[in-house]
């Protein structure tokens, strides 16, 4: 007997793909109720906008510490004992912050213990600056 290729007719095979699509629907599901959402703090300004044109700003408490050692308040040398009273009455309401501009060539020493005083007598903050000398 001969047997007959063509006799043997392929069933048309069918994956059925709806439990498929229904197990992903299932664990996405489960996966957004499971997750815990983060509710991340954002950063809050502490700072008023200094783009208000009613508000005034207050200038900083200034020190100038020269590279001879001397500490100038404006024009007038008050040296280190001076830095603790010039702080207080300025800062008698309220803190100020302070600037300590510093020439180059001036000691680090120096300059730290005229942050430490300034700081004592009340000072909101105390910075340092650089004051750059242009030579022509």
């Amino acid at each position: 007997m001969k047997r007959r290729l063509n006799s043997f007719t392929a069933d048309s095979v069918e994956i059925n793909v709806s439990p498929l699509i229904d197990m992903v629907f299932i664990l996405l599901i489960f996966f957004i109720v499971a997750t815990s959402f983060v509710n991340e703090i954002g950063l809050t300004p502490k700072h008023r906008d200094t783009a208000d044109p009613t508000r005034k700003l207050e200038p900083p408490i200034t020190f100038q510490l020269t590279a001879e050692g001397r500490i100038l308040n404006g024009d007038a040398e008050i040296g280190l004992a001076g830095v603790t009273p010039v702080v207080r009455a300025a800062s008698a309401k309220k803190a100020k912050p302070v600037i300590l501009l510093v020439e180059q060539g001036s000691k680090a020493g120096l300059a730290t213990r005229v942050m430490d005083q300034a700081m004592l007598a009340g000072a909101k903050t105390v910075k340092l600056s650089a004051i750059i000398s242009t030579i022509n």
